[in-house]
This record gives C-alpha cells, sequence and structure tokens, in this order.
C-alpha cells in the first residue's frame, strides 16, 4: 500500500511492518464484549433499586464538560473542514445518546422525566444523529477523494496532506 494511504485494510498496514491497529485489538475487545454479557446480567440481579451516590454533582458536572469539549472541538473541527472531523462528530454523537439515557433513566418525578424526555427527543437526539450523519460524510468524502489525491501525487506524512513536488530537481 502507498503512503497516501489514509485508510489501511482491516487491521493493519502491510507497509513496512507497522500495524495501524494491532491484530489483538479486535479479539480483545470482542472477548471484553462477551464478559460484559454475564457481568450486566449480574448487576442487573443484584445491585440495589435506589442508591444515594457521592459526588453526584461532580460526576453529571464532569460529564457535560467533556460533552461540552466534544460539542466545541467537532464544531472547530468541522469549520476547518478538517479529516479529524469524523473522529471528534463520533465521540460527540456517542456521549450525547449517553446523555440522553442517563438524564431520562436518573429523572425523579413526573416533570423531571418529562422534561428530560423532551430535551432527549428535541435536543440530544438529534444532534446525535446528526454528529454521526457528519462522521459518514467526512469518512465517505476522505474514501472518495483518496485515489484521486494519490493519482495527483500527494502523500500523506505525519498525518498531514502534503502536494506532489513539481519543482526543478523533483
Amino acid at each position: 500500500m502507498a503512503a497516501a494511504d489514509i485508510r489501511a485494510r482491516a487491521g493493519f498496514r502491510l507497509g513496512g511492518g507497522r500495524w495501524l491497529v494491532p491484530p489483538w485489538v479486535a479479539p480483545a475487545l470482542l472477548v471484553c464484549a462477551v464478559v460484559l454479557i454475564p457481568w450486566t446480567a449480574l448487576l442487573f440481579a443484584t445491585l440495589p433499586r435506589h442508591y444515594v451516590a457521592n459526588h453526584w454533582d461532580f460526576a453529571w458536572g464532569g460529564f457535560d464538560i467533556g460533552l461540552g469539549v466534544a460539542l466545541a472541538s467537532t464544531a472547530v473541527l468541522v469549520a476547518r473542514r478538517s479529516p479529524f472531523a469524523e473522529i471528534t462528530a463520533t465521540v460527540t454523537g456517542t456521549l450525547l445518546i449517553c446523555d440522553a439515557w442517563f438524564d431520562v433513566l436518573t429523572s425523579r418525578g413526573t416533570s423531571d422525566i418529562a422534561q428530560a424526555t423532551a430535551a432527549a427527543l428535541l435536543v440530544e437526539l438529534p444532534l446525535a444523529v446528526l454528529c454521526f450523519w457528519m462522521a459518514r460524510n467526512v469518512a465517505q468524502a476522505v474514501e472518495i477523494a483518496r485515489p484521486f489525491l494519490t493519482a495527483a501525487g500527494f502523500t500523506i506524512a505525519d498525518c498531514k496532506l502534503v502536494p506532489p513536488s513539481d519543482g526543478p530537481g523533483a
């Protein structure tokens, strides 16, 4: 594969024997997912229905700060038309779904549940869908542009697009 390839074949890049993703990562993640199934069942069966948590305000505040950073990072990278917007948009969409989930499930009382559900349906989930749509479009654009850039002599070095050198001595 040429140095200009932005995405490698599944799991690794053949060039120079360097791994893009080590080959053990996919099986390790799969083992974690399988182990999580009985663990989740155990939690459902044994956790108390009501629990008072320490540092509840810091947990939610910290999560919202992280969500704010993800939203701002996505906004900046989309405005700069960076291919890294694919990553931040995916992270932001995932955090928005988590926020909606926990807002609804941890709400107390009819009014709080209605407010959290409305926020989830009208703000958080539509924004998450938008983020995933942007990530998909950025990834598709990069994949479509790659062969044309390679044919034109562009390469990738240190995560930067390097134009062909058409000057004297090239």
